[in-house]
């Protein structure tokens, strides 16, 4: 078996039936759709300095357009969300995603400290150092927050930053770890696997040597960028000796096993 899935998908700078469409003429065999929360108007008043990335959308409306979506491509649509991991918001935002039936969540870490990071930064190593061991910080919290499914990009933190700690193997070994004891997957995901590979190589290695699960997700915002980076996640995942992917249905995980 190929890898097949996708599941990490944006639907505000298109719509679900378009993300639903491509993946299916693309040979997707199960697209996760999972919007940011920042994007739902009822959690962006929490999340107002996130940068908007389309229109809001109402929480209602976007879970009626994803499961329809399925249905109208006929593919294998998961309702998801991206859901920030803000230590000092966490209740507030996880109460606005409650009473739905979510097939998965996603917990991000976009800010350190109130800080961007993905905006240019304008830092010296040994800022960029302390930003990074904060960063693993933060990810090891959402991991074992009980709140999701899988932490995603774990290494983004390279897109501005280039000040990798002397110890990173050693952080992405502990994260794995954390995450196979709370049976949450780490993830592959496409943006980092195609603009810094060789440190998602380093993350897959630690996941398999720690044996936590894995989900690979492209990021994709645009219906052309659904599984834009599965060929060369295949390679890393094979490189590292990982076999099975993870996915989820009604947030009970689901493996399937990919060639090598």
């Amino acid at each position: 078996m190929v890898l097949d899935t996708d599941f990490h998908t944006h639907v505000c700078r298109s719509s679900a039936l378009q993300m639903a469409q491509a993946a299916r003429a693309g040979g997707v065999r199960v697209l996760g759709l999972s919007e940011h929360v920042f994007q739902m108007r009822e959690a962006h008043p929490l999340l107002d300095h996130m940068p908007q990335e389309g229109p809001l959308l109402a929480l209602a409306d976007y879970i009626d357009a994803v499961r329809a979506a399925g249905q109208q491509a006929q593919c294998d649509v998961r309702l998801g969300m991206e859901v920030d991991f803000i230590p000092q918001q966490n209740e507030h935002i996880q109460a606005t995603l409650q009473g739905h039936d979510w097939d998965f969540l996603i917990g991000s870490v976009h800010e350190v400290d109130g800080l961007q990071y993905e905006n240019d930064l304008h830092i010296r190593r040994a800022e960029g150092e302390a930003l990074w061991l904060r960063y693993f910080e933060l990810l090891c919290q959402a991991v074992s927050s009980g709140y999701f499914s899988v932490v995603s990009h774990p290494v983004r933190m390279r897109f501005r930053n280039p000040f990798l700690p002397h110890n990173i193997n050693e952080e992405l070994a502990r994260l794995a770890a954390l995450a196979a004891q709370h049976d949450v997957a780490l993830e592959i995901n496409g943006f980092d696997v195609l603009t810094y590979p060789t440190l998602v190589q380093r993350l897959a290695n630690a996941c398999a040597a720690q044996h936590a699960p894995i989900s690979v997700g492209s990021d994709a915002h645009l219906p052309g960028q659904i599984a834009r980076a599965h060929v060369r996640s295949a390679a890393i995942l094979h490189a590292a000796g990982i076999r099975t992917v993870r996915i989820w249905s009604h947030q009970v995980p689901e493996e399937y096993t990919i060639d090598q």
